[in-house]
């Protein structure tokens, strides 16, 4: 599964990402972040999992409910799709 931004967004280095086409704020955790900008690389939701399990040093029931709690916010908050 790949997932790609449906709109223009920006994030700062504090963790704000911001919707162009809705002018619409977001705050994201640093693994909100750190997940985010792995889809921005084209990481699919594989990778990422292992990415979060060794950059955070999780198992991977806990990587796996991370990445799918966000990728849900992401997608009820209209901001990807597959």
């Amino acid at each position: 599964m790949e997932l790609q931004f449906k709109s223009e967004l920006t994030i700062s280095e504090s963790g704000f990402l911001f919707d162009h086409s809705t002018g619409l704020t977001y705050t994201l955790n640093p693994t909100g972040q750190f997940i985010f900008r792995k889809i921005q690389d084209k990481k699919n939701a594989r990778d990422i999992l292992h990415f979060l399990m060794d950059d955070f040093d999780v198992n991977e029931e806990t990587a796996h409910k991370d990445l799918d709690d966000f990728i849900r916010q992401l997608k009820e908050f209209n901001l990807v799709g597959e």
